[in-house]
């Protein structure tokens, strides 16, 4: 038996930009997309001969999280051995340490995903290319590209071309996620029937990520999804970051998770504090890879 361990770091949105709806129904993006250190752990088993559709088993320590034919991870290691062909084992067993509350925004099934095509590849000797995996993760979920890159980048189409960025400049992250969820598919329907859609002063951003301006990007984060989630939680969370010392405040993807960037240390755990144990509330910094 082989059996490879890898962290799947959770992504934010520094900016979330829908530019209208395609013909086939998904939405054209413009984002921004950050990687933070809130890990899951993903461990492959992996044995026996050769096959080309091997048998996979999945167990999480999430009993919310469905370890069927549904869960991301067991998409992506099927839609990888279909494309990989003759696998040099019959048998994977992915085990999942999930730590990325689900239901935030925060890409923590896509993680998984992309963390599953990544170290399928090693186990396979590093036969695929990076530009590889990605097509392959494109073809189970539009994060799991970014989720494959990492690091700051740019995610454009349905997310699933991906431009390497300037890094975001290290600081302190504080996530907080409320007990609701929200709808995606709701969300985008809401957002279409907006007449004047919300969207970010983008160059601005850019201009302050290349100049390594954490203040300047912290007042440029965007999501034009925060004005159709209806949950005032949301704002809520916001305003209490701010009052706190954070630099800007926005919530993630379709949310429900918000984050601020806080440049001091004390401040950003004071405002942990405040939040109690209501809330997933999580200190993290970027990764950048």
């Amino acid at each position: 038996m082989q059996s490879i361990t890898l962290n799947a770091p959770a992504k934010i949105n520094l900016i979330l930009d829908i530019l209208g709806k395609r013909d086939d129904g998904y939405h054209n993006l413009r984002s921004v997309m950050q990687t933070i250190s809130i890990f899951d752990y993903v461990t492959l088993s992996v044995e026996g001969k050769q096959s080309k559709l091997p048998d996979i088993s999945i167990i999480c320590t999430n009993p919310d999280i469905p370890t069927d034919e549904s869960n991301i991870a067991y998409k992506a290691c099927r839609a990888f051995s279909k494309t990989f062909g003759e696998m040099p084992f019959d048998s994977i067993a992915i085990h999942i340490e999930k730590h990325i509350p689900s239901g935030a925004g925060l890409a923590g099934g896509s993680a998984d995903g992309a963390a599953v095509i990544v170290g399928l590849n090693k186990l396979c000797g590093n036969t695929l290319s990076a530009d590889e995996l990605c097509k392959i993760g494109a073809s189970v979920g539009a994060d799991i590209p970014f989720c494959i890159v990492g690091g700051t980048a740019l995610c454009e189409g349905i997310g699933e071309k991906i431009t390497p960025l300037k890094s975001l400049p290290d600081c302190e992250i504080l996530v907080v996620k409320p007990d609701i969820s929200i709808s995606t598919p709701l969300s985008y329907k809401r957002f279409d029937e907006l007449k004047n859609p919300k969207l970010s002063d983008f160059d601005k951003f850019m201009t302050s990520l290349n100049s390594g301006d954490l203040s300047a990007i912290s007042k440029t984060l965007s999501n034009s999804l925060e004005d159709v989630t209806n949950e005032s939680i949301i704002d809520e969370i916001k305003w209490e970051m701010i009052k706190s010392g954070a630099l800007g405040s926005v919530m993630t993807g379709s949310g429900s998770a918000v984050f601020g960037i806080f440049d001091n240390e004390r401040k950003a755990h004071q405002c942990a504090e405040n939040f109690g144990e209501q809330f997933f509330c999580k200190i993290c910094r970027p990764v950048n890879r």
